[in-house]
């Protein structure tokens, strides 16, 4: 059965599991087969250094290697299962590693992290100690350094065994620099061991990694290089300034130091404003909190203020939010805000038939008491066992005019899908109105409101998805450019890493001179990949200084998922580039269930077109005309049945129109090219006319 998992590489990199690890380069997870616990580490072509998929021995292979030596050398760790790797023109391309569990086994940076007893206990300290001593010995009398040599990266079990693993950057180094890589290796095993063990037992490790009684010079001049080598460049604690410049791969657990000698362990990130703020559950005092960060250079102070006056108005106009346990300053810089965690609170649902109602009735009662939520919207509150929480200090301010609340309330409105806001506007009015009877709501006034916030939105929305956020990951560099959904970017890894190997290997649904479309399965999902291409020297001329055709597919396909218009979801959007030119694009959709509307209406000229049909048509391009948009090349074949749904196809010449005037001239076009795939006369183009907004 495992043979038949470990098969293929193909096989490998659809293989679903717990995921223990991941970063730019790798994912490990864990797997069950015949009720035996596998670690599959899968490598991809991604990471800050691209040169290393041409040049140098691949780290998976590496990585296999040195496992092998450590079983050599009789140091304990993983068996090793299997691995493979796959590579295209010289390039590596992905590649993946198997070991099988080491059943009952815990990382000793685990144990570090949650202060084991274990640690406390002498003879467990000694008898792991000088295992570790040993292994490092072994290494570094081969010359061999292991390059990650931290707490982490060994294993023991519940007999005290200790097993070493994860090396996929370990090699052989000469003199002289293999003296500075030893110190590495040491250092990073004593960085933590400072924070958990004696003066004296760190020095008993030392004796034993040298075996030897006593220190000679040569020794103690090692050991003060191994005390200071990370003095002033990283600490097991997190400070302001490693939490500033760390990204958004932040560790967690993690421990951060509080000012004044206090610790915040961080067990889970929620949200995560590289440089600025950062959101996150974690244990303080031995309680569960939710840890707000205030970490940027400047305004950190002011924020942190913001937060905590915030909170402090919510309470001093009794309504509900989340209890302030403590607040202060970070150890160097910055700030944090603890507040209660209120396990099990869920956002409120803007389908449900209550929630929503239940928001604008607090929205009215904050009105009315003189404040309001400035980014006011479902995510800044919470329902527990019946009880609406307002969260968000930093953004609740006083408000003065009838104006201001009206913008707010507008701003609440223009959150919710356009179909629901109008299906549900006069409830929510008048749930409004119940927390805020004073404020006279002109509806004129407040649908321009809700249309002009919700044009902020979507513009707002769109600028997102070509620029690094919470929500889509953007890199470009001088040979491409990518943007992809966040939240799918490791599952995409290997597809962004080289799309027309996934497109050759993929089912084609088109091969054309301007476009090439596949139907690919990774990890047991199918995705379409359209490939824009470059016809020849002048086409490629033409386009070098335009954004590509797939460049305004993926804004127009964002564009119709946020009206909450049918369209298969987009994924991803990558460019080839030599600086400022731009050639060949990629654009990467999941794929979308049913048959073309063509294929839908074949031989029903003279019987008309079914009702559930009519209707999506009927349905479809209302809501196009009401946001004034032209699609360009309204061909029956851009258009797929998926359920009672129309969904738009091959969307680069759709445009959102400024004017009711250049949106009829388009629109004009748009119909008669829609009505020409059907023949002059029949039926079924009479009905689809008849269902069709008019010019």
């Amino acid at each position: 059965m495992a043979a038949e998992r470990f098969a293929d590489l193909d096989a490998v990199f659809a293989l679903e599991g717990e995921i223990v690890a991941k970063d730019s380069t790798t994912r490990t997870v864990r797997v069950e087969v015949n009720g035996r616990n596998y670690y599959v580490k899968r490598y991809h072509g991604l990471g800050k250094k691209p040169l290393r998929r041409w040049f140098g021995t691949p780290r998976v292979q590496l990585e296999w290697e040195n496992l092998q030596r450590f079983a050599d050398w009789g140091i304990p760790t993983a068996r090793l299962v299997a691995h493979g790797l796959e590579s295209r023109g010289g390039r590596f391309v992905r590649g993946a590693l198997i070991t099988a569990e080491i059943p009952d086994t815990v990382d000793l940076g685990k144990l570090a992290r949650s202060h084991d007893l274990k640690l406390k206990s002498q003879s467990w300290r000694d008898g792991v100690s000088a295992q570790v001593a040993d292994i490092a010995r072994r290494l570094h009398a081969r010359r061999f350094v292991h390059g990650d040599l931290k707490w982490r990266n060994l294993l023991v079990d519940a007999a005290g065994k200790v097993f070493l693993i994860d090396c996929p950057s370990g090699g052989f180094w000469w003199p002289p620099f293999l003296e500075y890589r030893v110190v590495k290796d040491l250092a990073c095993l004593d960085k933590v061991a400072k924070r958990h063990l004696s003066r004296t037992r760190r020095l008993r490790f030392y004796l034993d990694y040298a075996q030897k009684t006593k220190l000679e010079e040569t020794d103690k001049r090692r050991i003060r290089k191994i005390v200071g080598f990370f003095a002033g460049r990283d600490e097991e604690q997190e400070t302001a300034a490693t939490l500033r410049t760390g990204g958004r791969r932040l560790l967690a657990p993690c421990a951060i130091a509080l000012d004044g000698g206090g610790e915040l362990v961080i067990e889970r990130w929620l949200r995560i404003l590289p440089g600025k703020r950062l959101t996150g559950i974690g244990k303080w005092n031995g309680q569960t909190v939710l840890a707000k960060l205030f970490v940027a250079k400047r305004g950190s102070e002011r924020h942190w203020q913001r937060e905590c006056r915030g909170i402090d108005n919510l309470k001093a106009h009794d309504l509900p939010t989340p209890k302030l346990l403590a607040s202060g300053k970070l150890e160097g810089a910055g700030h944090y805000v603890l507040s209660e965690y209120l396990a099990g609170a869920q956002c409120p649902d803007a389908t449900s038939a209550e929630a929503p109602g239940r928001v604008f009735e607090a929205v009215g009662r904050m009105h009315a008491r003189g404040i309001l939520q400035e980014d006011v919207h479902l995510g800044n509150f919470l329902l527990r066992n019946g009880d609406l929480y307002v969260v968000d200090g930093d953004a609740i301010r006083p408000t003065g005019s009838d104006r201001e609340r009206l913008d707010n309330l507008a701003l609440l409105f223009a959150q919710l899908p356009p179909a629901a806001c109008n299906g549900m506007q006069a409830g929510l009015l008048a749930a409004y109105r119940k927390g805020n009877p004073h404020l006279v709501v002109d509806a004129a006034q407040l649908g321009t409101a809700i249309v002009r916030a919700r044009e902020a939105r979507l513009a707002d929305y769109l600028d997102k998805c070509l620029r690094d956020c919470s929500l889509f990951k953007v890199a470009q560099r001088v040979d491409r450019f990518f943007s992809l959904v966040r939240a799918e970017a490791d599952f995409l890894a290997p597809l962004i890493a080289d799309p027309d190997a996934w497109l050759e290997q993929g089912i084609a649904l088109k091969r054309g001179r301007t476009a090439t479309l596949a139907l690919v399965e990774l990890n047991g999902r199918k995705l379409v990949i359209k490939r824009y291409n470059i016809k020849g020297a002048g086409h490629a001329l033409s386009r070098a200084w335009r954004p590509s055709r797939a460049w305004h597919s993926w804004i127009e396909a964002h564009r119709l998922g946020f009206l909450g218009i049918a369209t298969p979801r987009p994924l991803a959007l990558i460019e080839r580039r030599l600086g400022p030119l731009r050639g060949r694009a990629w654009l990467v959709t999941e794929y979308c269930e049913g048959p073309n509307l063509q294929t839908r209406l074949a031989e029903r000229a003279g019987n008309g077109a079914p009702a559930r049909v009519k209707e999506a048509v009927r349905t479809l391009f209302a809501r196009l005309a009401a946001e004034r948009i032209s699609h360009g090349d309204l061909k029956a074949t851009n258009f797929l049945c998926h359920g009672d749904d129309l969904a738009v196809l091959d969307l680069d010449a759709m445009r959102q129109h400024d004017s009711e005037t250049a949106w009829r001239k388009a629109w004009q076009k748009d119909r008669a090219r829609f009505l020409r795939n059907w023949p002059q006369g029949s039926v079924l183009r009479r009905e689809l006319d008849a269902a069709l907004p008019p010019t």
